[in-house]
């Protein structure tokens, strides 16, 4: 009955001990996540606090899912993939055609590092301005949850098609939007 005892209570304290450390990982998710840059370089807050306002804007849209659907930047690594493959083989093609050599190596090695070096070359160079292309992307995503009146009353038909598409991947995404949207609109023409 003691071991028993014994036992119990160190269960009791692995238990704690892991809702501790949970907690703890997911305190840090909440400040290091991929918009917590975003949120630096639009309003200027330090990183951590950046990371707990991106992630509280989210969690208040209830866009969580959405964020966390990593789309976009898998689709620009594959265009990566795709760039540099097309670049080694371009390298392999000067290489035989034009017999110029990349590295004094043996013939039957020297078109696989023409390749891998113009694989790495395409990957590194297409990942420089695809990660323009990602921030892009992400800063519209901040800022379209951030200030969804002020973009439909400057841009109402950019705000419209954008709530449109989102609502044809996310249903159920834009109705508390589209409420407060709706009201704004009806003051503003009461106003005008």
């Amino acid at each position: 009955n003691r071991d028993e005892t014994v036992l119990m209570c160190l269960h009791e304290c692995l238990v704690c001990f892991q809702e501790c450390l949970v907690s703890c990982i997911d305190g840090l998710a909440e400040s290091f996540n991929p918009w917590a840059f975003t949120y630096v370089g639009l309003y200027g807050y330090g990183f951590l606090e950046a990371g707990h306002h991106a992630t509280e804007l989210f969690r208040r849209r209830g866009w969580s899912m959405i964020v966390t659907d990593d789309l976009i930047p898998n689709v620009l690594f594959i265009l990566s993939l795709v760039i540099g493959g097309v670049t080694g083989l371009f390298a392999v093609l000067v290489e035989v055609l034009e017999n110029y050599q990349f590295v004094a190596m043996p013939e039957s090695s020297s078109s696989l590092v023409a390749f891998l070096a113009g694989l790495i070359i395409g990957v590194i160079v297409s990942s420089v301005l695809f990660g323009l292309i990602s921030s892009a992307v992400n800063a519209v995503i901040v800022l379209f949850a951030g200030s969804p009146v002020e973009f439909d009353r400057n841009h109402h038909e950019l705000s419209h098609e954008m709530r449109s598409s989102w609502r044809e991947v996310w249903p159920g995404c834009m109705d508390v939007h589209d409420m407060k949207i709706s009201a704004m609109e009806g003051v503003s023409r009461l106003n005008f």
